[in-house]
């Protein structure tokens, strides 16, 4: 289940899953998204629990990380503009293999 120690912390989060997410409402009468009320209304409850179906279902929709520090993606992120993580990290690639051409190419290269 997702913690937060503070409302920073779940902010950064916030930042990181539901800005970007197609879940997440933009209009401010659609309602919140559904994994954040659920965790809203029922982290609280549940989080000394360990076979609760409620915590087990907050714990598949925002995993801990391994380590115990700090939360994993939300199970539920589907990316607004369909760019999956993949194609982010293989854009990464691409952006640091050009700036390392650009650092290598002599600098008359294409000049006339």
């Amino acid at each position: 289940m997702g913690y937060f120690s503070n409302s920073c912390e779940g902010d950064a989060w916030e930042a990181d899953n539901c800005a970007h997410c197609v879940h997440s409402k933009q209009d401010e009468d659609a309602g919140m998204c559904p994994v954040m009320l659920a965790h809203m209304t029922f982290a609280y409850e549940l989080c000394n629990e360990d076979r609760h179906p409620g915590k087990v279902i907050l714990d598949w929709l925002i995993p801990r990380n391994k380590s115990g520090v700090g939360n994993r993606r939300c199970a539920m992120l589907v990316r607004r503009n369909g760019v999956t993580d993949k194609q982010l990290k293989d854009w990464d690639r691409y952006k640091a293999a050009m700036a390392e051409m650009d650092a290598t190419r002599p600098a008359d290269l294409g000049r006339g």
